[in-house]
């Protein structure tokens, strides 16, 4: 009876901070931005835009969203197909791309993303020496889809941990994208792999990112380099 009595009045305290307790930071709640983009109006201007530039010559050819998911769909093979969708999600020249291995894909349990190693564009495979010297950068991978293709890839080809995983060279890549713009339709200027590059930095801009994190997510030393 008096032991229940106490158990009543018991009062909990919160334990004591330890050293090595792991305080949880407060959750902090965002309103999520809303951004939409009229994507016919942007096709209908985009002969526009790159004719009248300052930059004449020297403006980057591009394909908008729309087209790109075009090319996407009509795109079966997976080796290739996953190639495409890591160049337009992640801005990476096709050699960064080929030079890949399972261990430049890093998932902590929070978020996904790929390391990759900034290389000029340069006829075939780049050399050892060349990956060994090339900064490198992290970008993240949001599409939970593409996260799960990737995975799905990787456990499937069993890689060794040096391995890359596209055992292709660059104009290889080339050929199969100008079969697949033949196959839907001819385009109004040449789409090689540096298109999905081009593409990434302007989705980018039009959802209101800055200019220099695009510029860093592409590898670009500085915001000048912006046209490679």
């Amino acid at each position: 009876m008096v032991q229940n009595e106490l158990s009543n009045h018991i009062i909990f305290r919160p334990r004591s901070q330890r050293l090595f307790h792991v305080v949880e930071p407060p959750l902090a709640r965002f309103s999520p931005q809303v951004i939409e983009i009229d994507w016919d109006r942007l096709i209908a201007k985009r002969p526009t835009v790159i004719e009248t530039t300052d930059m004449i010559g020297t403006t980057p050819m591009y394909l908008l969203k729309p087209k790109i998911l075009v090319l996407l769909d009509a795109e079966k093979y997976p080796t290739f197909r996953l190639i495409l969708d890591l160049m337009w999600t992640t801005g990476a020249r096709i050699s960064e791309v080929l030079a890949l291995t399972s261990s430049s894909f890093i998932d902590d349990g929070y978020d996904f993303g790929v390391i990759l190693k900034s290389l000029k564009q340069r006829p075939g495979r780049p050399t050892k020496k060349a990956l060994q010297r090339s900064p490198k950068r992290y970008v993240p991978i949001m599409d939970l889809l593409l996260q799960d293709r990737i995975q799905s890839y990787l456990y499937a080809g069993k890689f060794r941990k040096a391995e890359r995983i596209f055992s292709m060279a660059r104009q290889t890549v080339n050929r199969h994208i100008s079969a697949v713009v033949e196959r839907v339709g001819r385009a109004p200027f040449t789409i090689s792999s540096h298109i999905f590059r081009h593409l990434f930095a302007i989705h980018l801009l039009l959802h209101g990112r800055p200019l220099k994190y695009v510029s860093q997510l592409l590898g670009h030393k500085s915001i000048e380099c912006a046209n490679h």
